[in-house]
């Protein structure tokens, strides 16, 4: 009788017990006062390409293998669009850009992309609807454009060391890197988010009396 009594409120228990694991998994990176954003504030400005010193006795984020030479970038796009530009290497060079608290949402490697010179032009989804931005810049280069989900972000690129000879060169590479602004693509100024025109931007002889 009393297990029979009892079950519904071990039950219970269990299942409450699971939920608050969940939210506290999930919402870690978001109170954690020393996360991969915080750490890397304290060596670098936004919108600015920095190289990581290989092999360092200490490292800013965890895991991080000393055969690989690491450079990022943190990213504000409330004011513009960022530009990454990069070399590859080789086929294992890649790139990888997450949010402010670490949800990584774009991968790309020098064998995904088939160049050897890699740019991602970074666009906030909230511009998205205003935004005239294409697969080629206005010189002709190719770019992928992506879509990222907030304002601030981090882009790190890894490059292997084929061997202790070329870690010199490939950290000369990586500083080749860069995360620079952009000037606002042109945007055709009758185009709102909603669709919608301006009055003072439409033909005066459309206006009514």
């Amino acid at each position: 009788m009393l297990i029979r009594t009892l079950w519904p409120w071990l039950v219970a228990a269990l299942f409450c017990a699971g939920v608050i694991h969940i939210l506290v998994v999930f919402g870690v990176p978001y109170v954690a006062s020393r996360d991969a954003w915080a750490r890397l504030s304290s060596l670098s400005d936004e919108n600015r390409m920095y190289v990581l010193p290989v092999a360092a006795s200490e490292t800013p984020l965890p895991f991080m293998a000393p055969d690989i030479a690491y450079a990022f970038c943190r990213f504000d796009l409330r004011d513009k669009n960022v530009l990454v530009e990069t070399g590859l290497g080789d086929t294992t060079w890649s790139v990888a850009v997450s949010t402010r608290h670490g949800e990584n949402f774009y991968f790309i490697s020098g064998a995904d992309a088939k160049r050897r010179e890699l740019r991602l032009l970074l666009v906030p989804r909230q511009r998205l609807a205003r935004e005239a931005s294409t697969e080629r810049s206005e010189e002709g280069k190719e770019q992928n454009i992506v879509i990222v989900p907030g304002m601030e972000g981090l882009a790190v690129l890894r490059a292997p060391i084929r061997g202790p000879s070329f870690a010199a060169d490939t950290v000369a590479a990586l500083q080749n890197a860069k995360c620079q602004p952009l000037k606002q693509p042109l945007v055709d100024p009758a185009t709102l988010s909603d669709g919608l025109v301006l009055p003072e931007q439409r033909d005066p002889a459309d206006i009514p009396n």
